[in-house]
């Protein structure tokens, strides 16, 4: 769709608070007077409409939209398609919303007032390419791996917990309990009976924690072909892994040209230094902040790093014998990661920004 304004038409800003059912949007100008606002169905007619009735106000500058990675991700992606500027907005923090109370309206009329302001200067996350498709591979396998977690766990507790005569026939280590778990045979006609009744329960246990694994096996096999395609700088880098790429992938988004700089990423990371001197004492730290399954997966690259690469194990042993403290090693190693990540990235996921 392509829009049209008078030669003359006024530029307005609009904010979008976005919902599972409705998206409430408000419209203002660039002195910041309220024009109107209005409800839209989450649907894409109701995208459309919500478009066309803030078009109907004049020449669209920038439209500001609350949760772009969920609730406003479908409205973002269509807003993108038409050409629209799309900014996220953050939602408000508890302290401004006890003090100025909380409605759709005041939230739609917020977002288009962060727009303006320039606090709302982030560019969503490009949600129609593969990055997203690994996102929801990834999320899919977060969710097998923590159900195979809870059942292993929950196997371990009725083999604690089975009558001697159960118990003392089973294996404690977690893969052995699993296989004899999985073999027992249990008599359904005597589940009154609590042996009876451990023996099935293990076996179900055994059976899901198999299932499970058969899955997260299929998933990582089509996470590392996909990230093979989206990103082989990326994957060639030492101690980057097929699950660690795709997680910094996600992290990033598909339109890479978001993140200016390498201390861009470093802060979406939580690798970024920050001041904690005090008096005679000149010190940084990592600050705790940012995507916190990124900063997880830059701390396994450093881990892995620590563990095989001579390079970084030169470096950690230099530094020691320089002074430094290994908290210190660790927080320099992570930044010197993330830039080396930053040019991998640039480089996988050149693409221009639209």
């Amino acid at each position: 769709m392509v829009l049209t304004a008078p030669p003359l038409a006024r530029a307005v800003v609009a904010g979008v608070d976005t919902h599972l059912d409705t998206h409430h949007a408000a419209v203002v100008t660039l002195t910041g007077e309220l024009l109107a606002d209005a409800a839209f169905p989450v649907s894409s007619a109701g995208y459309q409409a919500l478009l066309d009735w803030v078009a109907g106000y004049g020449l669209i500058d920038r439209m500001g939209v609350e949760l772009t990675g969920s609730y406003g991700a479908g409205l973002a992606r269509h807003l993108r398609a038409a050409g629209v500027t799309v900014l996220e907005v953050n939602t408000a923090d508890r302290a401004t919303r006890a003090r100025r109370g909380k409605d759709d309206r005041t939230d739609a009329i917020a977002a288009a007032g962060k727009v303006l302001a320039g606090s709302a200067s982030a560019i969503p996350k490009d949600t129609t390419g593969p990055v997203e498709s690994l996102r929801l591979l990834h999320s899919a396998r977060e969710s097998a791996v923590k159900s195979r977690t809870q059942a292993l766990n929950e196997l371990q507790a009725v083999r604690t917990t089975a009558p001697a005569s159960l118990r003392e026939t089973l294996p404690t280590t977690t893969g052995a309990l699993v296989t004899a778990a999985a073999r027992l045979r249990p008599d359904t006609a005597r589940l009154d009976e609590p042996e009876q009744a451990a023996k099935l329960a293990l076996r179900r246990l055994a059976t899901r924690a198999r299932q499970l694994t058969e899955e997260i096996d299929a998933a990582e096999s089509d996470i590392a072909a996909l990230v093979q395609a989206v990103a082989p700088t990326l994957l060639a880098a030492t101690g980057v892994g097929p699950i660690t790429a795709a997680i910094l992938l996600v992290a990033v988004g598909e339109n890479f040209a978001r993140i200016r700089s390498e201390s861009a990423l470093a802060r979406l990371t939580g690798t970024a230094p920050i001041p904690v001197s005090s008096g005679k004492t000149h010190r940084h730290r990592l600050h705790r902040g940012g995507n916190r399954q990124a900063n997880r997966a830059i701390h396994t690259i450093a881990l892995t790093r620590l563990a095989h690469d001579p390079r970084t194990r030169a470096y950690r042993d230099r530094r020691l014998g320089e002074g430094l403290s290994k908290r210190d090693i660790m927080r320099s190693l992570k930044r010197a990661i993330v830039r080396e990540i930053f040019r991998n990235l640039r480089t996988d996921l050149a693409h221009p920004e639209t």
